[in-house]
């Protein structure tokens, strides 16, 4: 019976009116090393109702706290991330360095050495070779340091994800229950993101909710932003929820 109230009130806030229907395009994107970098062949779903108000509701009559990871164990696994993502940083630099050093090489093989060109390309190669050196000690010295501190703090964080896990089993045993009356026998709306990031649908009228989650360094970024009446919407991290990825 629980439940069931809880289904009530959400249908009574989510099924507002909001037109006949109408086309709707998603664009998202995320913050790469040149800035907004497209999400493409991302699963992106639309529901006719606030799923995260479900998830809080469910929260609420749980029998126990949501559980939380420590401050220690979390600066941990923040720390883990973060140096996971100064080893891809770098390991995309030193990629990029050892590609330019490669058709510098290609370039010098087809010159003559006679060539007065050929002094100034071969002192380029030589300098590039310098930095793909150094770079590639920097991300061995990175990947070793974030392998270290991930063997250091990976066994606290499996035993709080199954700590977790076997919550939200009990917690979030009626989720689907509540989702089917939601529906109302209408169908989840659902397409993936081409290489540009976007995904167009059509939604039938009433209140939409776009949700996806998409990967960054050290975690994820996740979205559940109304529809409203606009016919493109932008998911960026100025609208979404980083968190760690357990």
């Amino acid at each position: 019976m629980r439940t069931l109230r809880i289904s009530v009130v959400i249908v009574g806030t989510a099924l507002v009116a909001a037109g006949c229907g109408s086309s709707v395009t998603v664009e998202v994107t995320t913050e790469g090393p040149n800035g907004a970098q497209p999400q493409s062949n991302l699963p992106v779903q639309f529901l006719p109702f606030d799923r995260d108000s479900v998830f809080d509701a469910l929260d609420g009559q749980a029998s126990s706290p949501r559980p939380e990871m420590s401050e220690e164990l979390q600066a941990e696994a923040e720390r883990v991330a973060g140096l996971q993502a100064e080893w891809r940083t770098k390991d995309t630099e030193w990629a990029e360095a050892r590609d330019n050093l490669q058709q510098l090489s290609t370039r010098l093989q087809a010159m003559d050495a006679r060539d007065p060109a050929y002094r100034r390309l071969f002192d380029q190669f030589n300098q590039g070779e310098g930095v793909v050196n150094r770079l590639n000690r920097e991300r061995t010295q990175l990947f070793d340091a974030f392998t270290s501190a991930q063997e250091a703090v990976t066994a606290a964080v499996d035993s709080f994800k199954i700590v977790r896990e076997l919550w939200e089993d009990e917690a979030y045993a009626g989720y689907f229950d509540i989702r089917n009356e939601l529906l109302g026998g209408r169908e989840v709306v659902e397409d993936t993101t081409d290489s540009s990031g976007l995904a167009t649908v059509g939604l039938p009228g009433g209140s939409w909710w776009v949700t996806t989650r998409a990967p960054v360094s050290g975690g994820e970024v996740y979205w559940n932003v109304p529809v409203g009446e606009q016919d493109t919407i932008r998911l960026n991290e100025s609208n979404g929820v980083t968190r760690l990825r357990l």
